[in-house]
């Protein structure tokens, strides 16, 4: 017993001429088409993961930078009472 082919069976002539006269009325169609050519909608564009992160970062944590700001503005004012004093104070002999 031979083993089944899984090859198609070769095709009649009858089919192959009724293909052609399709391909035929199609290529026409393409070819009497307008050729203008149309606009493509634009595109955003694409970021990438750690771009798309950050931005999601600073919008999460934006008040934080408000509040780090606050916080050194209130160190460095400490910090300069701090030199003057001892200034004053040593000045005075206290």
């Amino acid at each position: 017993m031979t083993k089944k082919s899984n090859r198609p069976k070769a095709k009649s002539s009858a089919k192959t001429t009724a293909k052609a006269t399709t391909n035929d009325v199609v290529t026409t169609e393409i070819a009497s088409a307008p050729t203008t050519p149309q606009p493509r909608p634009s595109r955003a564009p694409k970021l990438s993961r750690s771009q798309i992160a950050s931005e999601r970062i600073e919008e999460e944590y934006a008040y934080i930078t408000d509040d780090l700001r606050r916080v050194f503005v209130l160190a460095g004012a400490i910090f300069v009472l701090l030199i003057v004093l001892n200034i004053v104070l040593s000045r005075a002999g206290i």
